[in-house]
Formats: structure tokens, C-alpha cells, sequence
């Protein structure tokens, strides 16, 4: 939590005003998580007041790997560089000042005591610091070797074969259209027709007059992700299997790539960040073994 975080803070006074935020939700290991911390996780995120109830069990599941990986930081005798929170504590202060309101006093109002503050503060700089000795630079590298294409900036060009599904879709449609997708892919294998030919006869896309071109895309962004995974794994002119996205079916065809140029120094962030949420899943799944918790439920 930053200082942007403390806009959020100010946004919760009506709310803790009306309501008891040190109602306990959940205790992990003995710890509470209290409504408060529920709350300002739920305005923190976004969420609107009437979803908050649908949303709820995931905020808490959320609340609580984070208390589980505190708890592992703790025994590992990982604390967060003392002069880098107290920066953050200083930015936040200064910026409620700024918004007329006296730290102290607002921290009150909303049930984080000054020790709350710095747990929340503390936190991801101790994150930080773990990752920063378990990370090692030989990891770094060899993810950058084993995702290259997806990380150097490397774009293709493909062809597309579209079909829709019904919405919400099910599993005799899919059945029946993945079935389809392997007619019109055995009839393109089988030269009885061109893939573009395919596309301008079956595709339910737009892209359906261009013979189905996609254009040039990256890994992100352009198309849905089970798509763009899929294309980045064939070598040109090789056609995918049938593909499921939230949006319907695919058929594949890579026509064309271009290498990028990005190196290992620029997309270091990049990795490393990747790196660090996959280190937080997997130390919350092994903290869960084992772990006490008590759950509440809100009146």
C-alpha cells in the first residue's frame, strides 16, 4: 500500500463512522482481519457496494494469504529496510496533512493504529527483500531463454477461422464446434482448400473478407491470451488445433514472424516481477499447511 493508497483511506470515514471496523472477519494463526481491513481491501480494488457481498469470500482469501506470507517473513526474520518505511510513512502522512486532515486522528477514525499502519507499509519492502535474495540472476536468465518470443518483443502475423459459441456456451455447442474446426482443418492439411479460402467460407469473424488476417500482434494485448499462447507455439504455416477462448473457437495459422529485439536488460522488471508473483503463490499455497485459521462470519 502506497500513498495513493491514503485516497482510499479518506474514502472509508463514512463508512467506519456508521460501522465497527474492528469487527473481526477472520483470524489467521491467532491474527485478525477485520472489517475494516475487508472494506478498505473492497474500495481499494474497485469493487461497487452492491457487489461486495459476491466478492467478499475472494477479499478475504486474498486477506488472508497476504497475513500468511507477514507470518512467513516473520519466521524468516525478513523486516523491511527501516529507512525506506519510514519514507513511506512520512509520504503518507504528509499527503493527509495536505488533504486537511491530521494523520493520527484519521488513522483512528478508521482502525488502523499507528502499529496496523506499519504492518500494511511493511509488508510488500519485506516482500521485496526476500525477493531480492531468492530471485537469483541465473533464474532470471533462464526465463528470459525459456519465454523469449513472448518477451522480446517478437510479433507474428496469422490467419484466423472463427466460429462463435452461444453465450453462456455449452458443452454439446463447443463439442460440436470443435468438431467442425477439425473438418475445416483436415480439408486445409489435405489441400482441398486454403486456409484463406476456409476462413472467407466458415469464419464468423469479420476478418472473414481478409481471408482471415489477423495483421501483426504481440503476446499481449491484440487477442485473447489462449489464443496468442497457441500462435506463439507454431512455427510458420503450421496450423493450431482448435483453440477455446471466452469468445468462441480458433483455428490458427502463423504466416509470418518477426523476431524481436528486446534483451534480457529491458524486460528485467518484467521477469523479475513475473518471478515474484509466482514465489508469493507458492509460499502462500505451502503457509496454508498447517495453518490456523478462523473463520467468521459478518452479521
Amino acid at each position: 500500500m502506497g500513498v495513493t493508497g491514503f485516497a482510499i483511506f479518506l474514502q472509508l470515514i463514512t463508512f467506519c463512522s456508521t460501522n465497527d471496523p474492528t469487527r473481526i472477519v477472520v483470524r489467521i494463526n491467532g491474527t485478525a482481519i477485520t472489517a475494516g481491513d475487508l472494506e478498505f481491501t473492497a474500495v481499494q480494488r474497485g469493487i461497487p457496494e452492491a457487489e461486495r457481498g459476491e466478492a467478499e469470500p475472494k477479499l478475504i482469501d486474498d486477506l488472508i494469504e497476504r497475513q500468511l506470507i507477514r507470518d512467513f517473513l516473520h519466521s524468516r526474520k525478513i523486516a523491511p529496510n527501516s529507512e525506506e518505511l519510514k519514507t513511506q510513512i512520512e509520504r503518507a502522512e504528509e499527503f493527509i496533512k495536505k488533504r486537511g486532515e491530521d494523520p493520527a486522528a484519521l488513522l483512528k477514525k478508521i482502525g488502523y493504529t499507528p502499529e496496523r499502519l506499519n504492518r500494511e507499509l511493511g509488508l510488500t519492502l519485506a516482500w521485496q527483500a526476500y525477493v531480492r535474495q531468492t530471485i537469483t540472476p541465473k533464474q532470471i536468465k533462464e526465463y528470459f531463454e525459456q519465454h523469449k518470443a513472448e518477451l522480446d518483443g517478437t510479433q507474428l502475423r496469422a490467419s484466423q477461422i472463427f466460429l462463435k459459441l452461444p453465450q453462456p456456451a455449452n458443452e454439446p455447442s463447443q463439442a460440436s464446434g470443435i468438431q467442425k474446426l477439425n473438418e475445416i482443418r483436415e480439408e486445409i492439411r489435405n489441400q482441398k482448400i486454403s486456409f484463406a479460402e476456409a476462413a472467407r467460407k466458415y469464419s464468423e469473424a469479420p476478418t472473414r473478407d481478409q481471408g482471415g488476417d489477423l495483421g501483426l500482434f504481440g503476446w499481449q494485448g491484440k487477442l485473447p491470451a489462449a489464443v496468442s499462447q497457441a500462435a506463439f507455439a507454431l512455427k510458420e504455416m503450421e496450423l493450431s488445433q482448435p483453440i477455446v477462448s471466452p469468445f468462441g473457437l480458433h483455428l490458427i495459422q502463423v504466416t509470418e514472424r518477426k523476431t524481436g529485439d528486446f534483451s534480457l536488460e529491458d524486460v528485467r522488471g518484467v521477469i523479475l516481477d513475473r518471478l515474484s508473483q509466482k514465489l508469493w503463490k507458492s509460499t502462500a499455497e505451502s503457509a496454508r499447511i498447517g495453518a490456523k485459521i478462523e473463520r467468521k462470519v459478518l452479521p
